[in-house]
């Protein structure tokens, strides 16, 4: 893969503990920092102790950026729904753009808690049309431009 194209990386995870709302802040700035410096932006939602981000950026940064989640203890049950090359970023205004869940509209929190059940229900999925994701991410993408 050439270095300019982008690359995109959404997961789903489980938060192993209960995180605090100055915790999650935390979490957020310190990734503002990392993904400015990595050249990478995208998105993170946190709802019912679950985890939705979604990286963009080049693909070593983005690559880098999630072996460092995939280690990280808060995370469990990590489970990729897309990864791979797109012709533009979906979330390209911010270095990390955090909506938590005192921020998510009752319709935002259904729609993520249907996602997870459906993502959790059939572990193997194939296709993700099946679970609406490119729908989800749009009307984030939307929110946050």
């Amino acid at each position: 893969m050439t270095p300019d194209v982008t690359h995109r990386l959404v997961y789903l995870s489980t938060a192993v503990g209960v995180l605090r709302a100055d915790e999650l802040d935390r979490i957020w700035l310190r990734a503002r920092a990392a993904n400015a410096a990595a050249g990478v932006t995208g998105l993170m939602l946190f709802h019912q102790g679950v985890f939705l981000q979604v990286i963009e950026g080049p693909a070593a940064g983005v690559t880098s950026l999630f072996e460092r989640i995939r280690c990280d203890r808060r995370h469990a049950n990590l489970t990729i729904l897309e990864s791979g090359p797109v012709e533009e970023r979906a979330f390209a205004n911010s270095p990390m753009t955090y909506i938590s869940a005192r921020n998510l509209s009752a319709g935002e929190k259904q729609a993520f808690t249907d996602l997870h059940a459906a993502v959790t229900a059939r572990p193997g999925l194939q296709a993700l049309a099946d679970i609406g994701l490119s729908g989800f991410l749009a009307a984030f993408s939307l929110r946050t431009a």
